[in-house]
């Protein structure tokens, strides 16, 4: 865990630090306006819906439907050399919101409007990413319902 040499998330930003601090305890957290109650991520310092600047935090499932993908076969940066080709997977969560994040499951496998969940993965004390796996309690279709 202590060799983990890739670009790390400031933790100590104040805008994401609550959502990280959550992965630390394997829980996924949105913010959530304290007026209207609408689930937002990526986090920000106004509401969409209502323009209120108050918001709290809280908990959502980790459980949704994949919404899109790419494939990278070419990395963004080359401390993820080693990595590629991976798939990057933006997920429509069963609360609300949609989150982007890497999925751990090889292309070929990948269907939109596949189920998936939240998957953490301790990177150093401090980071804990969210990745998405398929959910492998639930019907997945059959090959020809691929897409990507």
């Amino acid at each position: 865990m202590s060799d983990y040499t890739k670009p790390l998330p400031d933790v100590e930003d104040p805008l994401v630090g609550p959502f990280w601090e959550g992965t630390r305890q394997s829980r996924l957290l949105v913010q959530a306006c304290t007026s209207c109650g609408y689930l937002r991520w990526p986090p920000g310092p106004v509401c969409p819906e209502c323009q209120c600047q108050d918001s709290d935090w809280t908990e959502v499932q980790g459980a949704g439907e994949l919404y899109s993908y790419a494939t990278y076969h070419r990395p963004l940066d080359k401390a993820f050399s080693d990595d590629v080709p991976y798939s990057v997977g933006l997920v429509q969560l069963d609360s609300g919101p949609r989150m982007l994040g890497v999925l751990q499951n090889p292309e070929d496998s990948l269907r939109i409007g596949g189920r998936v969940r939240a998957v953490f993965e301790a990177v150093t004390p401090e980071v804990t990413f969210v990745r998405w796996a398929l959910d492998d309690t639930t019907d997945e279709g059959s090959p020809e319902d691929h897409e990507g």
